[in-house]
């Protein structure tokens, strides 16, 4: 009878042990599970230093993780890699190699969790190879001196030949029929009278 009593005892006192083995494991297993789907999973992700070839992407973690950046120029195919080498709860990884001008898609893997923008993946540009040729010597170069010169010049002044009169070359005939025949060509009437009034005698009262 004690036999099968302390059997009895020790049953319950064993069964007891594995029970509450069984309630500490699924506890840790439960805040396991919690904590990979709260923790490790990418917050904050930024893409910045963005350039022809390369570009940053970063995020970060509430527990220390080591992630692998998958990406391609398809969201179907990310088929190109950048692991991080160390874990850690603030992450920075550069991607390299990159076309200019190119749409690129990226997703973050955690272990054997994969993570994106909320069902998609994040996406980045890079830059076009056009930003640094908009700007060339030809554009920036002075105007030639050889055009300026030539606005500089005056405007060459164009001379009127003014036909000669009476006034300019003046009448140096004296006798009264020649004068009267160079009427309009460098005689005047005025002229021809002073030589008829220089021939017609004064009478004297």
């Amino acid at each position: 009878m004690n036999k099968i009593k302390l059997t009895k005892i020790a049953s319950i006192i064993i069964g007891a042990v594995i029970a509450v083995i069984l309630i500490i494991m699924g506890f840790r297993l439960f805040s396991t599970v919690f904590t990979r789907a709260s923790d490790t999973e990418p917050r904050d992700v930024v893409v910045s230093d963005i350039t022809q070839n390369t570009a940053k992407v970063s995020w970060s973690t509430g527990i220390e993780t080591q992630g692998v950046i998958e990406y391609g120029t398809s969201p179907t195919a990310l088929n190109f890699f950048a692991p991080e080498s160390t874990r850690t709860k603030s992450h920075q990884q550069e991607l390299t190699l990159l076309s200019p001008n190119t749409t690129y898609y990226f997703q973050i893997r955690i272990g054997d969790k994969k993570y994106d923008n909320g069902g998609v993946p994040w996406t980045f540009t890079t830059r076009s190879t056009e930003s640094k040729q908009t700007i060339s010597p030809a554009a920036t170069s002075p105007t030639p001196i050889q055009s300026e010169e030539v606005k500089d010049q005056p405007t060459p002044i164009q001379t009127i030949e003014v036909p000669a009169t009476s006034e300019t070359q003046g009448c140096n005939e004296t006798d009264c029929t020649k004068i009267k025949e160079m009427l309009g060509k460098g005689c005047t009437t005025k002229d021809y009278f002073q030589c008829i009034l220089k021939l017609t005698p004064t009478t004297t009262p």
